[in-house]
Protein backbone atom coordinates (compact mmCIF):
# COMPACT_ATOMS: atom_id res chain seq x y z
CA UNK A 1 0.00 0.00 0.00
CA UNK A 2 1.65 3.57 -1.21
CA UNK A 3 0.11 6.71 0.25
CA UNK A 4 1.12 10.06 -0.97
CA UNK A 5 0.94 12.13 2.38
CA UNK A 6 2.26 15.22 0.50
CA UNK A 7 4.57 16.63 -2.09
CA UNK A 8 7.42 14.60 -1.96
CA UNK A 9 6.68 12.56 1.22
CA UNK A 10 5.51 8.86 0.62
CA UNK A 11 4.01 6.10 3.07
CA UNK A 12 4.44 2.63 2.22
CA UNK A 13 2.98 -0.34 4.21
CA UNK A 14 4.58 -4.15 4.12
CA UNK A 15 2.10 -6.02 5.75
CA UNK A 16 3.48 -9.36 6.96
CA UNK A 17 2.32 -11.48 10.11
CA UNK A 18 4.70 -14.15 9.82
CA UNK A 19 7.78 -12.16 11.65
CA UNK A 20 7.70 -11.68 15.23
CA UNK A 21 9.51 -8.32 14.42
CA UNK A 22 8.90 -4.88 12.69
CA UNK A 23 10.55 -2.32 10.65
CA UNK A 24 10.45 1.14 10.33
CA UNK A 25 12.41 3.11 8.35
CA UNK A 26 12.65 6.96 6.62
CA UNK A 27 14.75 7.10 3.42
CA UNK A 28 16.25 10.46 1.39
CA UNK A 29 16.40 10.14 -2.34
CA UNK A 30 19.20 11.83 -3.72
CA UNK A 31 21.95 11.81 -6.90
CA UNK A 32 25.24 10.37 -6.68
CA UNK A 33 27.32 13.04 -7.47
CA UNK A 34 30.93 14.15 -6.37
CA UNK A 35 30.01 17.03 -4.64
CA UNK A 36 27.99 15.20 -2.06
CA UNK A 37 28.84 11.46 -1.97
CA UNK A 38 31.26 12.01 0.84
CA UNK A 39 29.38 13.84 2.66
CA UNK A 40 26.19 11.50 2.43
CA UNK A 41 28.54 8.80 3.15
CA UNK A 42 29.61 10.54 6.51
CA UNK A 43 26.07 11.69 7.84
CA UNK A 44 24.22 8.81 9.10
CA UNK A 45 27.60 8.02 10.77
CA UNK A 46 28.01 11.24 12.65
CA UNK A 47 24.20 11.55 13.57
CA UNK A 48 24.16 7.86 15.03
CA UNK A 49 27.31 9.22 17.68
CA UNK A 50 24.47 11.52 19.67
CA UNK A 51 21.50 13.09 19.48
CA UNK A 52 19.82 16.01 21.95
CA UNK A 53 18.26 13.50 24.27
CA UNK A 54 20.80 10.62 23.71
CA UNK A 55 24.59 12.49 23.41
CA UNK A 56 26.27 8.93 23.27
CA UNK A 57 26.54 6.12 21.79
CA UNK A 58 26.67 4.47 25.09
CA UNK A 59 23.40 6.24 26.01
CA UNK A 60 22.19 5.38 22.75
CA UNK A 61 22.97 1.79 22.82
CA UNK A 62 21.58 1.16 27.46
CA UNK A 63 18.41 2.86 25.57
CA UNK A 64 17.82 0.39 22.50
CA UNK A 65 18.32 -2.24 25.19
CA UNK A 66 15.45 -0.65 27.01
CA UNK A 67 13.34 -1.09 24.00
CA UNK A 68 13.87 -5.12 24.51
CA UNK A 69 16.59 -4.65 22.24
CA UNK A 70 15.91 -2.71 19.21
CA UNK A 71 18.43 -2.08 16.80
CA UNK A 72 19.17 0.99 14.83
CA UNK A 73 20.83 1.13 11.63
CA UNK A 74 21.36 4.28 9.79
CA UNK A 75 23.50 4.15 6.13
CA UNK A 76 23.55 4.60 2.33
CA UNK A 77 22.74 2.69 0.23
CA UNK A 78 23.54 3.36 -4.02
CA UNK A 79 20.38 2.99 -6.55
CA UNK A 80 22.01 3.78 -9.95
CA UNK A 81 22.84 7.02 -10.11
CA UNK A 82 21.22 8.10 -6.96
CA UNK A 83 21.71 7.52 -3.45
CA UNK A 84 19.16 6.67 -0.28
CA UNK A 85 20.59 7.89 3.24
CA UNK A 86 18.47 5.34 5.49
CA UNK A 87 17.19 5.39 9.09
CA UNK A 88 15.70 2.20 10.20
CA UNK A 89 14.87 0.74 13.55
CA UNK A 90 13.52 -3.18 14.14
CA UNK A 91 12.17 -4.11 17.33
CA UNK A 92 9.94 -6.63 18.75
CA UNK A 93 5.93 -6.58 17.63
CA UNK A 94 3.64 -4.95 20.25
CA UNK A 95 1.71 -8.09 20.91
CA UNK A 96 4.10 -10.51 22.26
CA UNK A 97 5.68 -7.35 25.14
CA UNK A 98 1.68 -6.19 25.75
CA UNK A 99 2.75 -2.77 25.13
CA UNK A 100 2.65 -0.15 22.88
CA UNK A 101 6.50 -0.01 22.23
CA UNK A 102 5.97 1.20 18.39
CA UNK A 103 5.15 4.63 19.60
CA UNK A 104 8.64 4.94 21.37
CA UNK A 105 10.40 3.62 17.97
CA UNK A 106 8.65 6.00 16.20
CA UNK A 107 9.73 9.04 18.89
CA UNK A 108 13.56 7.69 18.73
CA UNK A 109 13.26 7.54 15.35
CA UNK A 110 11.97 11.47 14.81
CA UNK A 111 15.22 11.58 17.58
CA UNK A 112 17.44 10.56 15.29
CA UNK A 113 16.42 12.64 12.42
CA UNK A 114 15.45 15.58 13.52
CA UNK A 115 17.36 16.09 16.77
CA UNK A 116 20.98 15.29 16.34
CA UNK A 117 23.34 16.19 18.80
CA UNK A 118 24.65 20.22 17.39
CA UNK A 119 25.23 23.35 17.79
CA UNK A 120 24.95 26.48 15.94
CA UNK A 121 28.50 25.75 14.49
CA UNK A 122 27.36 22.62 13.50
CA UNK A 123 27.96 19.14 14.59
CA UNK A 124 30.08 18.27 17.67
CA UNK A 125 33.69 18.41 15.98
CA UNK A 126 34.90 15.23 18.26
CA UNK A 127 32.21 13.18 16.23
CA UNK A 128 32.85 14.84 13.04
CA UNK A 129 36.74 13.96 13.31
CA UNK A 130 36.17 10.59 14.09
CA UNK A 131 33.89 9.88 11.90
CA UNK A 132 35.85 11.00 9.19
CA UNK A 133 39.24 9.06 10.23
CA UNK A 134 36.54 5.87 9.91
CA UNK A 135 35.54 7.04 6.37
CA UNK A 136 38.82 7.97 4.96
CA UNK A 137 40.07 4.29 6.46
CA UNK A 138 36.98 2.50 5.04
CA UNK A 139 38.04 4.83 1.51
CA UNK A 140 41.82 3.46 1.80
CA UNK A 141 40.45 0.26 2.88
CA UNK A 142 38.50 -1.12 -0.08
CA UNK A 143 42.13 -2.52 -1.66
CA UNK A 144 41.61 -4.64 0.69
CA UNK A 145 39.09 -6.83 -0.91
CA UNK A 146 40.25 -6.98 -4.04
CA UNK A 147 37.34 -8.85 -6.06
CA UNK A 148 34.99 -5.40 -4.72
CA UNK A 149 38.23 -3.03 -5.59
CA UNK A 150 38.42 -4.25 -9.27
CA UNK A 151 34.78 -3.83 -9.89
CA UNK A 152 34.72 -0.59 -8.17
CA UNK A 153 37.88 0.60 -10.49
CA UNK A 154 35.84 -1.00 -13.68
CA UNK A 155 32.75 1.20 -13.04
CA UNK A 156 34.82 4.18 -12.59
CA UNK A 157 36.62 3.75 -15.94
CA UNK A 158 33.24 2.98 -17.69
CA UNK A 159 31.08 5.71 -16.41
CA UNK A 160 33.54 8.37 -15.17
CA UNK A 161 31.98 11.48 -14.00
CA UNK A 162 28.57 10.10 -13.57
CA UNK A 163 26.81 8.91 -10.15
CA UNK A 164 26.84 5.49 -11.09
CA UNK A 165 30.35 5.66 -11.52
CA UNK A 166 31.50 6.43 -7.91
CA UNK A 167 32.37 4.12 -5.09
CA UNK A 168 29.83 5.32 -2.65
CA UNK A 169 32.07 5.96 0.08
CA UNK A 170 33.03 9.03 -1.40
CA UNK A 171 36.32 10.28 -2.07
CA UNK A 172 39.12 10.68 1.13
CA UNK A 173 40.74 13.77 -0.63
CA UNK A 174 36.92 15.49 -0.12
CA UNK A 175 37.19 14.97 3.86
CA UNK A 176 39.34 18.02 4.88
CA UNK A 177 36.59 20.27 2.92
CA UNK A 178 33.79 18.95 5.39
CA UNK A 179 33.48 21.22 8.20
CA UNK A 180 30.93 20.42 10.92
CA UNK A 181 29.13 23.81 9.60
CA UNK A 182 28.44 22.29 6.27
CA UNK A 183 27.94 18.87 7.37
CA UNK A 184 24.99 20.58 9.13
CA UNK A 185 23.72 22.73 5.95
CA UNK A 186 23.67 19.62 4.11
CA UNK A 187 21.77 17.83 6.77
CA UNK A 188 19.15 20.59 6.78
CA UNK A 189 19.10 19.87 2.80
CA UNK A 190 18.64 16.49 3.26
CA UNK A 191 15.45 16.74 5.77
CA UNK A 192 14.15 19.59 4.09
CA UNK A 193 14.14 19.42 0.46
CA UNK A 194 14.94 15.69 -0.96
CA UNK A 195 12.51 13.36 -1.57
CA UNK A 196 11.34 11.07 1.74
CA UNK A 197 9.75 7.99 2.01
CA UNK A 198 8.92 6.12 4.93
CA UNK A 199 8.26 2.32 5.16
CA UNK A 200 6.35 0.32 7.62
CA UNK A 201 6.87 -3.47 7.85
CA UNK A 202 5.62 -5.68 9.51
CA UNK A 203 1.94 -6.33 11.36
CA UNK A 204 0.18 -3.02 12.14
CA UNK A 205 -3.09 -1.97 13.10
CA UNK A 206 -4.90 0.44 11.41
CA UNK A 207 -4.98 2.91 14.51
CA UNK A 208 -0.95 2.43 14.68
CA UNK A 209 -0.56 3.07 10.91
CA UNK A 210 -2.55 6.13 10.96
CA UNK A 211 -0.37 7.21 13.81
CA UNK A 212 3.02 6.52 11.69
CA UNK A 213 1.42 8.80 8.97
CA UNK A 214 0.45 11.74 11.33
CA UNK A 215 3.53 11.69 13.68
CA UNK A 216 6.30 10.37 11.28
CA UNK A 217 5.58 11.22 7.60
CA UNK A 218 3.32 14.35 9.02
CA UNK A 219 6.88 15.84 10.46
CA UNK A 220 8.18 16.15 6.95
CA UNK A 221 7.31 19.93 4.89
CA UNK A 222 6.32 19.40 1.22
CA UNK A 223 8.98 19.52 -0.58
CA UNK A 224 9.86 19.80 -4.57
CA UNK A 225 11.98 16.79 -5.18
CA UNK A 226 11.20 13.26 -6.77
CA UNK A 227 13.89 10.20 -7.60
CA UNK A 228 16.82 9.85 -9.20
CA UNK A 229 16.26 8.68 -12.82
CA UNK A 230 19.43 6.85 -14.10
CA UNK A 231 20.34 7.13 -17.05
CA UNK A 232 20.85 3.51 -18.77
CA UNK A 233 24.14 2.03 -20.49
CA UNK A 234 24.21 2.30 -24.01
CA UNK A 235 26.66 0.01 -26.10
CA UNK A 236 28.31 2.48 -28.10
CA UNK A 237 29.93 -0.35 -30.67
CA UNK A 238 33.74 1.02 -29.21
CA UNK A 239 36.76 -0.10 -29.03
CA UNK A 240 37.22 -1.63 -25.44
CA UNK A 241 38.89 -0.17 -23.27
CA UNK A 242 41.39 -2.22 -21.65
CA UNK A 243 43.05 -1.31 -18.14
CA UNK A 244 46.16 -3.07 -16.11
CA UNK A 245 46.89 -1.69 -13.13
CA UNK A 246 49.78 -4.24 -11.27
CA UNK A 247 49.73 -5.41 -7.37
CA UNK A 248 51.76 -7.01 -5.18
CA UNK A 249 49.78 -10.10 -4.66
CA UNK A 250 49.43 -13.71 -5.83
CA UNK A 251 45.74 -14.14 -7.05
CA UNK A 252 45.10 -11.62 -9.84
CA UNK A 253 41.36 -10.05 -10.22
CA UNK A 254 39.64 -9.79 -13.81
CA UNK A 255 36.33 -7.57 -14.36
CA UNK A 256 35.10 -7.11 -17.32
CA UNK A 257 32.51 -4.41 -17.81
CA UNK A 258 29.53 -4.77 -20.53
CA UNK A 259 26.50 -2.35 -21.26
CA UNK A 260 23.33 -3.86 -21.77
CA UNK A 261 21.32 -0.98 -23.36
CA UNK A 262 17.80 -2.58 -21.93
CA UNK A 263 15.11 -0.63 -20.11
CA UNK A 264 15.06 -1.84 -16.09
CA UNK A 265 11.13 -1.82 -16.24
CA UNK A 266 10.60 -3.83 -19.88
CA UNK A 267 9.72 -7.27 -20.56
CA UNK A 268 13.65 -7.72 -22.34
CA UNK A 269 14.80 -6.72 -18.27
CA UNK A 270 13.69 -10.55 -17.72
CA UNK A 271 15.18 -12.40 -20.16
CA UNK A 272 18.62 -10.28 -19.51
CA UNK A 273 18.48 -11.84 -15.96
CA UNK A 274 17.65 -14.92 -16.64
CA UNK A 275 20.58 -14.77 -19.40
CA UNK A 276 22.79 -13.68 -16.94
CA UNK A 277 21.83 -16.38 -14.50
CA UNK A 278 22.27 -18.99 -17.13
CA UNK A 279 25.93 -17.19 -18.30
CA UNK A 280 27.77 -16.87 -14.67
CA UNK A 281 24.83 -16.09 -11.87
CA UNK A 282 24.53 -19.35 -10.46
CA UNK A 283 26.55 -22.92 -9.21
CA UNK A 284 25.92 -24.52 -12.39
CA UNK A 285 26.17 -21.37 -14.83
CA UNK A 286 28.45 -21.49 -18.21
CA UNK A 287 31.22 -20.06 -16.08
CA UNK A 288 31.43 -21.55 -13.43
CA UNK A 289 31.08 -24.93 -14.92
CA UNK A 290 33.61 -24.09 -17.67
CA UNK A 291 35.79 -21.53 -16.71
CA UNK A 292 36.26 -22.50 -13.32
CA UNK A 293 35.71 -26.72 -12.94
CA UNK A 294 36.42 -28.28 -16.46
CA UNK A 295 39.34 -26.29 -17.57
CA UNK A 296 40.57 -24.87 -13.58
CA UNK A 297 41.14 -21.11 -15.69
CA UNK A 298 40.02 -19.34 -12.09
CA UNK A 299 39.25 -19.91 -8.23
CA UNK A 300 35.62 -18.29 -9.14
CA UNK A 301 34.11 -16.46 -12.51
CA UNK A 302 30.91 -15.18 -11.75
CA UNK A 303 28.22 -12.74 -13.36
CA UNK A 304 26.00 -9.60 -11.70
CA UNK A 305 23.54 -7.92 -13.55
CA UNK A 306 22.64 -4.44 -12.42
CA UNK A 307 18.82 -3.47 -12.91
CA UNK A 308 19.12 0.22 -12.69
CA UNK A 309 22.02 1.40 -15.05
CA UNK A 310 21.68 -1.79 -17.31
CA UNK A 311 25.16 -3.10 -16.39
CA UNK A 312 26.76 -6.37 -16.53
CA UNK A 313 29.92 -7.59 -14.73
CA UNK A 314 31.60 -10.63 -14.89
CA UNK A 315 34.07 -11.07 -12.38
CA UNK A 316 36.95 -13.94 -11.39
CA UNK A 317 40.25 -14.51 -9.69
CA UNK A 318 42.88 -16.22 -11.56
CA UNK A 319 46.48 -17.01 -11.64
CA UNK A 320 48.32 -14.55 -13.61
CA UNK A 321 49.40 -16.25 -16.41
CA UNK A 322 46.20 -17.56 -16.93
CA UNK A 323 45.03 -14.55 -17.73
CA UNK A 324 44.56 -14.79 -21.71
CA UNK A 325 42.95 -18.71 -21.74
CA UNK A 326 40.86 -17.77 -18.94
CA UNK A 327 39.32 -14.30 -20.86
CA UNK A 328 39.30 -16.01 -24.48
CA UNK A 329 37.15 -18.72 -22.51
CA UNK A 330 34.71 -16.25 -21.21
CA UNK A 331 34.42 -14.76 -24.62
CA UNK A 332 33.74 -18.65 -25.74
CA UNK A 333 30.86 -18.70 -23.55
CA UNK A 334 29.62 -15.01 -23.76
CA UNK A 335 29.61 -16.24 -27.68
CA UNK A 336 27.64 -19.18 -26.81
CA UNK A 337 24.57 -17.03 -25.04
CA UNK A 338 24.53 -15.02 -28.08
CA UNK A 339 24.52 -17.73 -30.68
CA UNK A 340 22.11 -19.53 -28.59
CA UNK A 341 24.23 -22.81 -27.45
CA UNK A 342 22.04 -22.60 -24.92
CA UNK A 343 20.17 -26.18 -23.24
CA UNK A 344 16.76 -26.63 -22.31
CA UNK A 345 17.83 -27.91 -18.81
CA UNK A 346 19.98 -24.66 -17.99
CA UNK A 347 16.82 -22.47 -18.87
CA UNK A 348 14.37 -24.52 -16.63
CA UNK A 349 17.46 -24.55 -13.55
CA UNK A 350 18.08 -21.36 -14.27
CA UNK A 351 14.52 -19.93 -13.37
CA UNK A 352 14.23 -22.37 -10.54
CA UNK A 353 17.31 -21.00 -9.07
CA UNK A 354 16.01 -17.91 -9.46
CA UNK A 355 11.96 -18.19 -8.14
CA UNK A 356 13.99 -19.47 -5.12
CA UNK A 357 16.27 -16.22 -5.06
CA UNK A 358 13.12 -14.03 -5.30
CA UNK A 359 11.15 -16.14 -2.71
CA UNK A 360 14.05 -15.77 -0.17
CA UNK A 361 12.92 -11.79 -0.64
CA UNK A 362 9.67 -12.93 1.26
CA UNK A 363 11.91 -14.11 4.56
CA UNK A 364 12.70 -10.96 5.68
CA UNK A 365 11.41 -7.55 6.06
CA UNK A 366 14.51 -5.58 5.03
CA UNK A 367 15.15 -7.50 1.49
CA UNK A 368 10.96 -6.83 0.94
CA UNK A 369 11.71 -3.06 1.78
CA UNK A 370 14.23 -2.86 -0.48
CA UNK A 371 12.83 -4.74 -3.27
CA UNK A 372 9.52 -2.37 -3.11
CA UNK A 373 12.20 0.83 -2.48
CA UNK A 374 13.58 -0.04 -5.83
CA UNK A 375 10.73 -0.57 -7.48
CA UNK A 376 9.26 3.01 -6.51
CA UNK A 377 12.47 4.84 -7.47
CA UNK A 378 12.08 2.73 -11.06
CA UNK A 379 8.63 3.55 -11.52
CA UNK A 380 7.79 0.02 -11.17
CA UNK A 381 4.72 -1.60 -9.58
CA UNK A 382 5.59 -5.23 -9.64
CA UNK A 383 5.39 -7.47 -6.59
CA UNK A 384 7.54 -10.27 -6.20
CA UNK A 385 5.14 -12.72 -7.43
CA UNK A 386 5.38 -10.70 -10.62
CA UNK A 387 8.65 -10.87 -10.68
CA UNK A 388 8.74 -14.87 -10.55
CA UNK A 389 5.99 -14.82 -13.33
CA UNK A 390 7.91 -12.75 -15.76
CA UNK A 391 11.20 -14.79 -15.46
CA UNK A 392 9.17 -18.00 -15.25
CA UNK A 393 7.99 -16.32 -19.37
CA UNK A 394 10.80 -15.59 -20.61
CA UNK A 395 12.30 -17.97 -23.69
CA UNK A 396 15.72 -19.17 -24.94
CA UNK A 397 14.78 -16.78 -28.10
CA UNK A 398 14.19 -13.51 -25.98
CA UNK A 399 17.59 -14.70 -24.19
CA UNK A 400 19.47 -14.91 -27.60
CA UNK A 401 17.53 -11.20 -28.58
CA UNK A 402 18.66 -9.31 -25.26
CA UNK A 403 22.20 -10.54 -25.51
CA UNK A 404 22.84 -9.64 -28.91
CA UNK A 405 22.47 -6.42 -27.47
CA UNK A 406 25.17 -6.79 -25.13
CA UNK A 407 28.31 -5.14 -25.62
CA UNK A 408 31.72 -5.48 -23.42
CA UNK A 409 32.60 -1.99 -22.59
CA UNK A 410 36.39 -2.15 -20.26
CA UNK A 411 38.04 -4.94 -19.15
CA UNK A 412 39.86 -3.96 -16.00
CA UNK A 413 42.92 -6.28 -14.93
CA UNK A 414 44.20 -6.38 -11.43
CA UNK A 415 47.56 -8.04 -12.20
CA UNK A 416 49.16 -9.90 -9.32
CA UNK A 417 52.79 -9.27 -9.32
CA UNK A 418 54.27 -11.89 -6.09
CA UNK A 419 56.23 -14.73 -6.94
CA UNK A 420 54.63 -16.14 -3.77
CA UNK A 421 53.12 -15.23 -0.12
CA UNK A 422 51.43 -11.87 -0.16
CA UNK A 423 47.97 -10.78 -0.09
CA UNK A 424 45.53 -12.24 -2.36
Amino acid sequence: MIQHIKNGVDFRLIPAQKFKTNVISVFFNIPLSKSTVTKAALLPSVMKRGTEKHKTMNEISKYLDELYSATLRAGIRSKGDGEVIYFTVEYIRDKFIGENLTQKIVDLLKEFIFCPLAGDDGFVEEYLNGEKENLKNAIEGLINDKKEYVEVKCREAMFGGEGYGMFEAGFAEELPNITSKNLYDFYKHIINDTKVDIFASGDFSDETVEMLKTELAGEFEPRDSGYVKTKIAVPEGKEINRIVEEIAVVQSKLCIGLKCGIEPTSKEYYALMLGGCIFGGSPFSKLFTNVREKLSLAYYASVRTERFKSTMFISSGIETDKYQAAYDEILVQFNKMKSGDITDSEVVNSKLYLTNGFNSMKDGLRTMEDYYLSQAIMDNKGEIDDLIEMTNKVTKEEIVEAFNKVEIDTVYFLKGCASDGGDE
